[in-house]
């Protein structure tokens, strides 16, 4: 089915390149995949890139079996830094991701003004449902409301149906990002739908439960993965047969930073559904993402988290309170500021989620 979502497709990757990643004529842009990755994925957005005047190139590495350092034992790292740093714009596809890799912090060093659009793993029904049928205008609108509102508050307390009570402080010296997935500046951009930032050192403290997906190791988990958190540490993970995964994959490395609690995101796209895919599991409406271990200097200053890798875990049906102040209910976002915006985005969801 080569042709499947062929017009959409290509309606999609001039988006990304127009809209999204700004590129503009004579910029050198590289394009990074995996042999995961769809080559007509890749090959429509090089083509669109192309038309808008860039110098194009695009680079296939076998699919490491790790993301981030941990893919340094799989791939060219040196070879594929010097690469993505000799660019302007990095377009990085790759099932698993080599961003906060070695090639990344290689490519940095050569470029520090680099941009970057992180849309890992993204597939063509991805592209239909997060980017071709978003609605970025009130979507931006929404997410700048919550970004404020987030980062005004000090105290966060999360729970959900599957065992999360938890609760942590905000940290005023690390960045908020709210990923409208505008590429216009030196740094990484993500797709819109998601609000990411870093709680603050040592103050998360409770029990937190991924009922949705783990990347990596596990996708989709097929039960509730529990964790017992104390001081920013997972001290304990427990359930089923994900959890012996997921506690299994983390022993591996032997690293205690594997276990540090990185940062959390609202995920409020309201075309996002549970696939297994990071990109599009972190973005599910009404869920939190949680990731754990590597962050680079720039999330987590002055000397970021030199762990060996990262994962990101998704807790569904999310109630979350900002000082006190109740801001989400088992999914749905039902503070007076958010809630008409939000019904707002849910109906563009059910008028367009068939695809």
């Amino acid at each position: 089915m080569d042709n499947l979502f062929e017009f959409e497709l290509a309606k999609g990757a001039n988006i990304l390149v127009n809209e999204l990643a700004l590129i503009q004529k004579n910029e050198r842009v590289i394009i990074t995949a995996d042999t995961l990755c769809d080559s007509g994925v890749i090959n429509a957005v090089a083509g669109a890139a192309h038309t808008a005047g860039a110098k194009v190139a695009v680079m296939w590495y076998p699919v490491p079996r790790g993301v981030g350092k941990d893919a340094d034992q799989d791939i060219s790292y040196q070879a594929i830094g010097e690469a993505i740093g000799a660019s302007d714009v990095w377009l990085e596809f790759g099932y698993n991701w080599i961003l906060y890799s070695t090639a990344q912090e290689i490519a940095l060093e050569r470029n520090p003004k680099l941009r970057h659009l992180n849309a890992v793993g993204l597939n063509r029904e991805m592209f239909v449902r997060l980017i071709v049928k978003s609605n970025p205008k009130l979507q931006a609108e929404f997410q700048q409301k919550l970004t404020k509102m987030t980062k005004e508050a000090k105290k966060v307390r999360v729970t959900n149906p599957s065992g999360t009570d938890l609760e942590f402080e905000n940290d005023p010296e690390c960045p908020f990002y709210c990923e409208l997935g505008i590429c216009d500046h030196a740094g990484t951009a993500y797709l819109n739908g998601q609000i990411c930032w870093f709680p603050k050192d040592k103050s998360t403290n409770g029990t937190l439960a991924f009922d949705g997906s783990i990347n990596p190791p596990c996708g989709v988990v097929n039960s509730p993965v529990l964790m017992d958190i104390k001081d920013g540490f997972v001290t304990k993970v427990y359930g089923g047969s994900s959890a012996a995964k997921f506690g299994q994959w983390l022993a591996h490395f032997n690293d205690p930073l594997m276990y540090r609690m990185a940062h959390i995101c609202y995920g409020c796209h309201p075309n996002a559904i549970l696939t297994g895919v990071c990109v599009e599991d972190e973005r599910v409406w009404g869920s939190t993402e949680w990731g754990m271990g590597y962050l680079p200097k720039a999330d987590c200053p002055p000397d970021g988290v030199d762990a060996l890798s990262h994962c990101d875990g998704i807790t569904l049906n999310t109630s979350l309170w900002l000082d006190g102040v109740q801001v989400m209910e088992n999914g749905e976002f039902v503070h007076p500021e958010l809630k008409e915006m939000a019904e707002m985005l849910k109906k563009v969801r059910c008028a367009e989620r068939n695809i």
